[in-house]
């Protein structure tokens, strides 16, 4: 079952957002968060989706690390990541970004065929995380247009694997990412079309089994008689 929890997708490094060294007491990350948000902060940057970015993952680092229990749970979290040799996970501050990011989701995916999708977390995923408002207006502020249709496409290929209630509410982000790239748009469009038509015949076929097959058991009952 794929399961995208913290623990499954690589763990961030909150002791390098917030610029302080693991063993920095209580005090020193509540200065330097002071400071970063302060730099960071979105009324100061003019709507800059890089710097609202930053800011968001400042605060989330802060969250953990002002909580003593949560910490504590992190520094594990964290020492374990570090013995199995894997890095962390970077924030997507760069269209491309967004891309490996896409790309990470997609590969881990692959790796799980033939495993039964988890579709609530897979779902929740690429509309909250992915697709989130912050990255949304940061892949807007590039305007790369190559990077947007990769994101796309890619996001397209791993919704692939779900049923259409939760393809629905991807489609007005994936629009949205699309913006004005005709055939971006019209990429999505025929994806979604096909879906929906495959989620019809799913929705009838047990139907269509029943109705051909009263109908060829009253053939036979007629032939026989």
């Amino acid at each position: 079952m794929i399961l995208l929890s913290q623990q499954q997708m690589l763990l961030k490094d909150y002791y390098s957002i917030l610029e302080v060294a693991p063993t920095a007491t209580e005090q020193e990350i509540k200065k330097s968060f002071r400071r970063l948000v302060l730099r960071f902060h979105p009324d100061k940057n003019g709507g800059d989706a890089v710097a609202e970015t930053r800011f968001r993952e400042i605060r989330e680092a802060y969250e953990v690390l002002s909580d003593t229990r949560q910490r504590e749970e992190y520094n594990y979290k964290r020492w374990y990541n570090r013995s199995l040799g894997k890095s962390f996970q970077a924030a997507p501050l760069t269209a491309q970004g967004m891309v490996k990011e896409c790309e990470r989701l997609y590969g881990y995916i692959q790796a799980m065929t033939g495993s039964r999708v988890d579709y609530d977390a897979l779902s929740y995923h690429i509309r909250n995380q992915l697709l989130s408002p912050a990255n949304t207006r940061l892949l807007a502020q590039f305007n790369d247009t190559e990077a947007n249709r990769a994101v796309v496409r890619i996001i397209i290929r791993c919704c692939q694997w779900l049923p259409w209630r939760y393809i629905e509410p991807v489609s007005a982000l994936l629009h949205g990412v699309a913006g004005d790239d005709r055939s971006l748009q019209t990429e999505i469009a025929a994806f979604m079309a096909a879906h929906a038509a495959s989620h019809r015949w799913n929705k009838y076929r047990i139907v269509l089994v029943i109705l051909v097959t009263a109908l060829l058991c009253g053939l036979i009952y007629l032939v026989g008689h």
